[in-house]
C-alpha cells in the first residue's frame, strides 16, 4: 500500500534555504548578543530569540496565506 502512494512533499528552493539559514544565524547571534553583551539572564536571552523566531513565523505564515489565496 505504501509503495502506491505518491510523495507530495514540497521541496525548498535554494533561495528559501538561504533565507532560513540566514535567519537562524541571526537568531543565534541575537541570543549571544543579548546574553553576553546586554548581560541578560540566559533564559531571558533565549526567550527573546525564541519570541522573535515565533513572530517571524507568524509573519511568514500570514504572507503565505495571503499569497496562496490569490
Amino acid at each position: 500500500m505504501h509503495g502506491e502512494q505518491e510523495q507530495d512533499t514540497a521541496t525548498l528552493t535554494p533561495t528559501a534555504k538561504l533565507w532560513i539559514t540566514l535567519v537562524g544565524v541571526l537568531l543565534v547571534l541575537w541570543f549571544l548578543f543579548a546574553w553576553l553583551v546586554l548581560d541578560r539572564h540566559l533564559v531571558d536571552a533565549a526567550g527573546e530569540s525564541v519570541g522573535t523566531a515565533l513572530a517571524l513565523a507568524v509573519v511568514v505564515s500570514v504572507i503565505g496565506a495571503i499569497r496562496s489565496s490569490r
